[in-house]
């Protein structure tokens, strides 16, 4: 897969995140792209993509036949070569059954009634059956002529859809079909019957062996049968997928089956046709159906013909059964959808896909090669060629191709677009492959736009296989390569890997926010363990806003703080950033707010936060200046700092003035009650608390006479009901926003 390898390592964070490795960022990096996964980034004009993550030249491609028509559904061959398929005509109502000769674009071989063709059958003498789907008919075509050679409606069953058709080796065709699971089998002379009830709903594909076995695939339930001549069925295999779309089987026994859909749960075959969405055909069956259920008069019919339903999610799978009936998955893919199989003269499987039109070939151990993609949506039949290469149907839009057996002479491949994620300077271009007599020339530009365009750097040359050139682009965040094969007089080349050196350009850090922590708690010492202490938690600094290219130099991602009650102690903290996640030291120095030469409180600091005893400072409001500096990862020429200012914050260390202390006693008795009047002052910060005690017993809380402790100078009354003994001492503590204590006592007359 694609990789950014740089020549370091990362930062990593322990106790807190307060530590972290000290090592240089702005070094130089490599962007290499070497799989499968990364090159289907970007974009393949005549290359194909092996599986193990090869480029290489794709077959020549040449258009056959353009239908205009929405789908191309099917492929047939006869003995000769000739190529015969089937679409939707223009002018609607009739199936148009296409001839294609020695590879030449295709002619007309006849005109049937019907809206559209999912099959075709050659039998042994070169006719044509072509099977009309919905309310199915199958029509052979022989001399240009087509005559209705079996309709399923006369054995009594019916069917609405025939999916698929097959030859036996005595002549007799197989033909499977939906809405009702049945595959049936006409003789040479048309009488057809019911040959195997799936208990499905649809019959998807067939295949017959040399033998005359016949094996299908259905849906939902996504099975594979098989079923001997005599008509005994047997299950081989239930996929977890909605249904089986294809079947191939090589020379040695070894059945392939495509299986495609969202995974289910696995569940018993069912034994009645099954009400569960089903292809493309029971959705149109439907639509054809008035309020009551019954099927609409033949005139009556929309003339849009059904098409297979297309799974919106789930992928597909690659089944290999082999002879003694072991399954096994051999390729899958959760994007691609495989519609169509054909066993290749070299042994490998041609697989059609969709939804984004690629042929696949896939070796039996599961190798597969992208081989080109089609300019439709699905590649929905695939046919073998007896001298090499594949014809090919697609839908969306309708066409048949044939890709080879030829390579293209010259193919080009452009690699996704690297962000850097800030500017950077672009080094060399190594390349990796084998010229196999051709040759592979790169070439790159950049730019500032995450997409290329016309303001991008014009392409420029940088070398090509085991040669090694300077980039000649200019400098900036984005960039791209570009690689032309071209085929020579070998097989042609292969291009493995491509590595492209850059560096990234050192960047100043940011501090995002700083704040100033509570008074009188100051950050612990940096051990594991800690005397038990009053303490709080200050909750994570966060940035407001941040470009998403930007990480967060890992060293400022600062979890929850712990910090430790200590009388007199200020403290600050603070979030920097470095987009070149570099380690970053800082510089504090302080000065009053009203002014004055900054004064140095720390030095080469590594951790985002700082707190001292301010029990020497006088009195008043002050400010921080952090600088941070990326110096300690960079040359000196190279390095980088950046300065903030904290707000103020007040430093007060004098305790406020409580005076006026004095109490007065009135009535006698039980009913005697002591007033007590005191104010307390203080010059910098409001008064926060006032408590009392008596006789040195619990302390009591006071409110002052406004209700709320708000103000430098507050007044207090309180009034003791009953009233304390002659002679108690009555005591009073005032505490300002900084926890400075005064104290007063009185003896109570």
């Amino acid at each position: 897969m694609m990789r950014i390898v740089p020549n370091r390592i990362a930062p990593s964070l322990a106790l807190l995140g307060l530590f972290s490795l000290t090592l240089p960022a702005v070094e130089t990096a490599g962007w290499v792209q070497s799989s499968a996964e990364d090159f289907q980034k970007g974009k393949r004009e005549r290359i194909s993509l092996r599986s193990d993550g090869v480029l290489q030249l794709a077959p020549v491609l040449k258009e056959l036949l353009d239908a205009s028509a929405d789908a191309v559904w099917t492929l047939a061959a006869d003995n000769s070569g000739t190529i015969y398929t089937a679409s939707t005509a223009p002018e609607g109502g009739k199936v148009r059954v296409h001839q294609i000769r020695n590879g030449q674009k295709a002619a007309t071989l006849a005109d049937v009634d019907g809206l559209t063709a999912f099959s075709l059958a050659v039998d042994a003498k070169g006719r044509v059956y072509v099977a009309v789907s919905p309310q199915s008919k199958i029509y052979r075509i022989e001399n240009g002529n087509a005559t209705v050679f079996f309709d399923p409606g006369t054995t009594g069953s019916g069917a609405e859809y025939v999916w698929d058709m097959k030859f036996a080796p005595n002549g007799d065709l197989f033909v499977a079909t939906g809405d009702k699971g049945v595959i049936y089998r006409v003789t040479p002379d048309g009488k057809g019957s019911v040959f195997f009830e799936t208990e499905e709903t649809h019959v998807r594909t067939l295949l017959v062996d040399g033998k005359g076995d016949v094996y299908a695939g259905t849906s939902p339930g996504a099975l594979v049968l098989r079923i001997r001549q005599n008509g005994e069925g047997f299950v081989l295999y239930q996929s977890d997928r909605e249904e089986v779309t294809a079947l191939a089987m090589d020379g040695a026994g070894n059945l392939y089956a495509s299986a495609l859909g969202t995974r289910r749960p696995l569940m018993a075959p069912r034994l009645s046709p099954s009400p569960a969405p089903a292809p493309a055909a029971a959705q149109q069956q439907q639509a054809n159906q008035g309020q009551g259920g019954a099927a609409r008069p033949q005139g009556q019919q929309q003339q849009t013909p059904p098409t297979p339903r297309t799974p919106l999610t789930g992928g597909s799978q690659l089944l290999q059964i082999d002879a003694k009936g072991f399954p096994k998955v051999i390729w899958e893919s959760d994007r691609e959808y495989v519609y169509s199989l054909a066993l290749g003269t070299n042994g490998n499987l041609f697989a059609g896909t969709g939804n984004s039109g690629e042929l696949y070939e896939i070796t039996p151990a599961g190798k597969s090669t992208a081989l080109l993609t089609a300019s439709a949506e699905q590649v929905t039949a695939v046919l073998a060629l007896p001298k090499g290469g594949v014809a090919f149907a697609t839908s969306n839009i309708g066409k048949v191709f044939q890709a080879g057996p030829e390579l293209e002479e010259s193919g080009v491949f452009e690699s996704e677009v690297l962000d850097s994620e800030f500017f950077a300077q672009w080094g060399r271009v190594s390349v990796t492959g084998n010229a196999g007599g051709g040759t592979v020339a790169v070439s790159a530009r950049s730019g500032n736009v995450n997409r290329p365009q016309k303001n991008w750097s014009p392409w420029s040359a940088t070398g090509g296989i085991g040669v090694e050139q300077d980039l000649k682009v200019a400098p900036a965040r984005y960039f791209q390569w570009r690689a032309e094969l071209k085929r020579g007089t070998g097989a042609g080349p292969e291009l493995r890997e491509v590595e492209v050196a850059y560096r990234n350009r050192n960047v100043p850090p940011r501090i995002v926010t700083t704040e100033a922590t509570p008074p009188n708690y100051g950050f612990p010492a940096r051990s594991l363990s800690m005397a038990p202490s009053d303490k709080i938690t200050l909750t994570p600094l966060t940035a407001k806003t941040r470009p998403a290219s930007s990480p967060m130099n890992p060293a400022s991602q600062i979890a929850a703080l712990g910090m430790n009650y200590s009388k007199g102690a200020v403290g600050v903290r603070w979030l920097a950033e470095d987009d070149n996640q570099d380690d970053l030291r800082y510089h504090l120095e302080i000065r009053p707010v009203s002014g004055g030469n900054w004064l140095t409180l720390v030095k080469d600091l590594s951790e985002p936060q700082y707190s001292w005893d301010s029990t020497s400072w006088p009195d008043g409001r002050y400010e921080v200046r952090i600088t941070a500096s990326d110096a300690k990862s960079n040359p000196p020429a190279d390095a980088l700092a950046t300065t903030e200012v904290t707000g103020s914050f007040l430093v007060d260390n004098t305790k406020p003035v409580l005076e006026g202390l004095a109490a007065t006693r009135a009535g006698s008795g039980n009913t005697a009650t002591v007033t007590a009047r005191w104010k307390a002052t203080d010059a910098l910060s409001p008064v926060r608390r006032a408590e009392y005690s008596l006789n040195g017993k619990d302390w009591t809380r006071v409110e002052p006479q406004n209700g709320i402790s708000d103000a430098r100078g507050l007044e207090y009354q309180l009034t003791l009901n009953p009233a304390p003994e002659a002679g108690a001492v009555f005591t009073v503590r005032v505490r300002d926003e900084f926890d400075n204590e005064s104290v007063a006592s009185i003896v109570l007359q």
